[in-house]
């Protein structure tokens, strides 16, 4: 890859090259050679727009410029009718690169967009066929340790393998139904909720967890909170899957804030923490299916998260903490009424 990149570059510097020799070696004077000869500079330029995106059509466009200068001092007799079009011809160029170099990024993303559609469709399909068949043995593995622990005494020197055989049975359940619910489609059962009232319920789930890091969850909700619409059952998951992360990121001792407002037809909703925050590989692939840095789970948490919020018309943002402070904070947008779909809130 990088061979090739490498020489791809050598023939858009060679062609340039040539085509600056070219003008050189032409007497000034014989003006009209040179527009012709400026006019091949566009290859080089395409070229560079085709085989590096913007960055490359820039950079071809800045050592083109940088010739052009070079060209118009070493022949410098003053202002003229050539010069000044010279002048004009250096911006022309600039400004068709600028724009070639956005049309191939457009391009570039658009392919990468759908290519990696195409790629979690299959991916979906084959993770629904695997957590079917893995279902039912799970569940009369889970089943049958559960049963045989109830008769075990707790002397028993087989109760503590057969718990380490339950629990793990249950976890592996755990990510059989988030494979199963990222692959199904997503149906919402809407009522007139508080929302309050869910972030509350979704504390009290985690409370255990934040426990065992003696980590404690600060409220601070809007006191005049409206009701929207919304499938409470699946708001819930997703402020579980946030407050539990939150939880998981923040050191021993340190708490997490959850803040609920109003803004506009908008309700906004921010679970923050104030662990190490997120690196760039972990920002640009925040959402993606079964990307994750946990040992555990499967990484379609942060997907659901994002999947449920965009159903509801709302969406889903994070950004780092402002210093000193550390972490980071994920915000959850959500309309009002279920019509109205959500532009972004900035922070």
């Amino acid at each position: 890859m990088f061979k090739n990149n490498a020489l791809k570059l050598m023939a858009i510097l060679f062609l340039i090259a040539a085509l600056s020799i070219f003008i050189f070696v032409t007497r000034h004077t014989q003006y009209h050679y040179h527009s012709v000869y400026r006019e091949f500079y566009f290859v080089p330029l395409i070229l560079a727009a085709f085989w590096f995106g913007l960055r490359g059509t820039l950079l071809a466009a800045g050592v083109i410029t940088l010739f052009y200068l070079a060209f118009i001092g070493f022949f410098w007799q003053g202002l003229s009718v050539e010069k000044i079009n010279t002048f004009i011809e250096i911006i022309f160029l600039n400004v068709v690169a600028l724009i070639l170099g956005i049309l191939r990024e457009r391009e570039y993303r658009e392919h990468r967009r759908t290519q990696k559609m195409e790629h979690l469709a299959v991916i979906g399909k084959t993770v629904s066929g695997i957590a079917h068949d893995m279902k039912i043995p799970l569940v009369a593995i889970a089943g049958f340790s559960r049963r045989i622990l109830k008769k075990l005494g707790e002397d028993d020197p087989h109760r503590e393998k057969l718990t380490i055989i339950y629990q793990e049975a249950q976890r592996l359940e755990n990510m059989v139904r988030d494979m199963l619910d990222y692959a199904r489609p997503l149906n919402l059962y809407r009522s007139r909720e508080d929302v309050n009232q869910i972030i509350q319920e979704s504390i009290n789930i985690v409370k255990e967890v934040a426990g065992k890091k003696q980590i404690t969850i600060k409220e601070k909700l809007f006191p005049e909170m409206p009701p929207a619409e919304l499938d409470p059952m699946r708001i819930k998951q997703v402020f579980i899957n946030l407050l539990t992360n939150a939880i998981q990121a923040s050191p021993f001792g340190e708490p997490v804030l959850v803040r609920s407002s109003v803004k506009g037809e908008k309700i906004v909703i921010d679970v923050t923490d104030h662990g190490r925050g997120l690196t760039a590989d972990q920002k640009e692939n925040i959402f993606t299916p079964f990307f994750t840095t946990k040992k555990e789970g499967v990484g379609l948490g942060l997907t659901m998260v994002k999947n449920i919020v965009s159903a509801h018309g709302g969406e889903v943002q994070f950004f780092d903490n402002p210093p000193p402070e550390t972490g980071v904070t994920f915000r959850v947008i959500l309309p009002k009424d279920s019509r109205v779909l959500s532009p972004s809130i900035k922070k």
